[in-house]
Order: C-alpha cells, then sequence, then structure tokens
C-alpha cells in the first residue's frame, strides 16, 4: 500500500461515500432502463401507463424518505451514545461499520431512484418499453429495500452499546496487527543499538498515521542510504523530534522525498497504529470505573478482550521476511503493549477486588503461554498488585489477592 491508496481508503470509509456511491448507481439504473427501452419494440403484450408506475415510485419515494431519515436520526444518537457512555475516540469506528453505512445507502439510493424515476416518468422520457424495465427495476429495489430494512431492524439492536463498541475496537486493533506485513518491523530490519546519522526533521505537528516503505526502500536504494525510521505509526512528532536518521550523503530533494513518505495528522488512527487500540480499551474501562459511572462488569469485559487480543499478537505468523534492507526500524515491545493494555486498569481498577481478580486472571494467562508476553505479564502483575494493596481496605480483599499472585511471584525479577 502506498500512500494514494491509504487516503482512498480513509475517504472510502467516510459515512458520505457509500450512500454517494449507491446515489450513483441508482441513476444509472434509471439511465440504462431508458436505454433498454428504446430497444424494445413498441407494441408488447404487456404495459405500464405512465400514472401506473409513476404511483409506485410516488408511494417508494415517501416512504422512503421517513425511513432515510429515521435510519441516519439513529445513528447519530448511536454516535452520541458512543461518546458518552464508551470514548469519543471509538466514534469513527462506528462511522465506518460497513454494515450500518449499506443500509442507510440502499435507503438513500432507493429514494433518489425514485425521485428520478418520477422525473423521468413524468416528462414523457419513457417509451411503454421504458416504462415496463422501469417497473421491473422497481420491483428489484423494493426487494433490495425490504432485505435492507430487516438487516436494519436487527441493527439498530446493538449498534451504540457498549459492547458492539468493545467488539469493533477489538477488531479494528486485531486488524491493525494483521495489516503489517511483520507487526515488529514492516519487513524492515530490526533496529540495533542507536541509530547514527543525520536527522530528518518535519515542519508539521502531529501524530505519524502511515509511512509508505515502498517509496522510503526506493529513494535510500537510489541514493545508497540506510534510514532508520525512529517514528512508528501513532508516534507524536514535531519540528523537534526527527522522523528518521539517514546513514550516508543526501541532498535536500533526497530527504524531502523521504519526509513525503510520511503521513502526519492530527489524531491517531486505527489503521496501521495497533497501540491505540488498545489505549480506546483502556479508556472504554476507565469511563466505566469512573465513580459517576460506577459499571466494573464493562471493565472486566475489556480485560478479557485485551487478553484475546494481545494472544492473537502472539499468534500472529512471526516470520520475518526482509523485504526493505536498506530500512530499520524499533520494533513493537512486549513491555510497551502490557503496559498500554493493562497500567490505567490497575491503576484505575485498584480499588474494585472483582476487575482485580479478573485482571490477575487474565495476565496469569498471558504469563503461562510460555512467549514473550510472559515475563511482561508478570511484572504487570506485582505493579497491579501494589497498587491494590494501596486502596482495598478489607483485610479479606487483600488475602484474595495475595491467593491470586503465586504465578507472578514464581518469576526472577
Amino acid at each position: 500500500m502506498n500512500n494514494f491508496t491509504f487516503h482512498w481508503l480513509r475517504i472510502v470509509r467516510q459515512m458520505w461515500f457509500l450512500p454517494a456511491a449507491f446515489s450513483l448507481v441508482a441513476a444509472l439504473v434509471i439511465l440504462l432502463a431508458f436505454g433498454v427501452g428504446r430497444w424494445l419494440p413498441d407494441e408488447l403484450p404487456f404495459t405500464l401507463s405512465v400514472e401506473a408506475v409513476a404511483g409506485i415510485l410516488s408511494i417508494l419515494a415517501s416512504s422512503l424518505l421517513t425511513v432515510a431519515v429515521f435510519a441516519l436520526s439513529t445513528i447519530v444518537s448511536a454516535l452520541s451514545a458512543v461518546t458518552q457512555t464508551t470514548t469519543p475516540r471509538a466514534v469513527p469506528l462506528i462511522v465506518s461499520d460497513r454494515r450500518a453505512q449499506t443500509s442507510v445507502s440502499v435507503f438513500i439510493g432507493a429514494f433518489l431512484f425514485s425521485i428520478v424515476g418520477i422525473i423521468g416518468v413524468n416528462a414523457g422520457f419513457y417509451s411503454g418499453g421504458g416504462r415496463l424495465v422501469l417497473f421491473v427495476a422497481t420491483l428489484a429495489v423494493v426487494v433490495i429495500v425490504i432485505a435492507a430494512l430487516i438487516r436494519w431492524i436487527g441493527q439498530i439492536s446493538a449498534i451504540g452499546r457498549v459492547s458492539h463498541t468493545i467488539d469493533r475496537v477489538e477488531e479494528a486493533t486485531i486488524n491493525a496487527f494483521h495489516a503489517i506485513d511483520t507487526p515488529r518491523y514492516f519487513g524492515c530490519m530490526p533496529r540495533t543499538g542507536d541509530p547514527q546519522g543525520a536527522p530528518v526533521l518535519t515542519d508539521k505537528i502531529g501524530y505519524v498515521q502511515y509511512f509508505d516503505t515502498n517509496k522510503l526502500q526506493d529513494v535510500a536504494e537510489k541514493a545508497g542510504l540506510h534510514v532508520h525510521i525512529l517514528a512508528r505509526p501513532g508516534t507524536y512528532v514535531d519540528p523537534q523530534r526527527p522522523l528518521m536518521m539517514i546513514a550516508g550523503q543526501p541532498d535536500e530533494e533526497c530527504e524531502q522525498s523521504l519526509r513525503d513518505a510520511f503521513i502526519i495528522g492530527g489524531n491517531r488512527t486505527f489503521d496501521r497504529d495497533p497501540r491505540y487500540g488498545l489505549i480506546v480499551l483502556n479508556e472504554i474501562a476507565g469511563r466505566a470505573l469512573s465513580p459517576a459511572v460506577n459499571d466494573p462488569g464493562t471493565a472486566i469485559d475489556v480485560v478479557g478482550t485485551l487478553v484475546r487480543v494481545l494472544m492473537e499478537w502472539e499468534t500472529h505468523e512471526k516470520t520475518e521476511e526482509l523485504k526493505y534492507p536498506r530500512l530499520s526500524v524499533e520494533p513493537l515491545t512486549p513491555a510497551d503493549l502490557m503496559e498500554d493494555a493493562f497500567r490505567p486498569i490497575a491503576r484505575d481498577g485498584a480499588g474494585h477486588i472483582e476487575v482485580l481478580q479478573r485482571l490477575m486472571t487474565g495476565l496469569e494467562t498471558l504469563a503461562t503461554s510460555n512467549t514473550e508476553l510472559s515475563e511482561p505479564a508478570r511484572r504487570m502483575a506485582r505493579d497491579a498488585a501494589a497498587r491494590a494493596r494501596a486502596a482495598l481496605k478489607a483485610d479479606s480483599d487483600r488475602a484474595a489477592l495475595d491467593r491470586m499472585m503465586g504465578f507472578a511471584e514464581t518469576a526472577d525479577d
């Protein structure tokens, strides 16, 4: 994927894109009916009057306008609920939900189909054969609308709910791990030691959302350079924080080409930044554990989700195919992932023994998995236990916590 593809995928996920595409298809169907009708004979065994076709389209248009407005208002209410009950950072995932977008797009596209059809029929654009083709197309649209409406009824029962939002963030985080060709190095060489060379700065302030490894490799190969990438997706950069270090003698044009390979925006994205997904899940748990909400059950659900996500990272293909020998990058480290995933919950849930029990169970699962996460999980368990001992007031809770700490105390410090 290059920078253009990255921008194109972001456009495709926008709320307006799919309705616009369906509306275009609806207009093309109207034109197709007009074109096909011209090739049909004037005398057919079965024809429809202008009033009959226009009446059916009028009923369809008036009904779909109400349905489309209702569907859009439902999405707006769901986005408001997500902001208030989970975290605003999860809103883009709800907006980009293809299932909801498809249903709304069908309603809007069918409404436009009806309006354009009414105009064409009343203006006399269609012959008898054209009206017959348009009638058949209208029946197909009615079937599609009914299917979309039934599907939408099932969706509105889930969209905007906390559990649905957690599932969407989990899916986005796992996809972010899988979207990286090799989770640790993007197909580049592992960075060892302190990088040497000239720093390349940016005049932008924000977060790295994506960098084009193919472009970086091509530029480095042509100029005989080695590029040490310092800013993974999700890294905050400014004019004082270098994007990369270059070993070699680059000219100004070469540096600018390397700089253009990075996409920097005001917000972090889920696409290539799995740590962001872990942070968003923690925000959901943090709000649930706040005194205003007091919903430890949601925090427990998030802990289970985090364990599944991290185990998915561990079981994901780890074969590091070297695709870009002139690039090196700092990998995702298990310690960083563990802190992103569990430290905020350990802090906010220190006074909730039920949350601590689920947290320790999850950390034990990771600690006994005999993977790179084992030792970081034990360290996190000891850190969570230290916070809990300071927050728990009942001796029975402290005793229950001590009984759960056996797996962590078997590791070397």
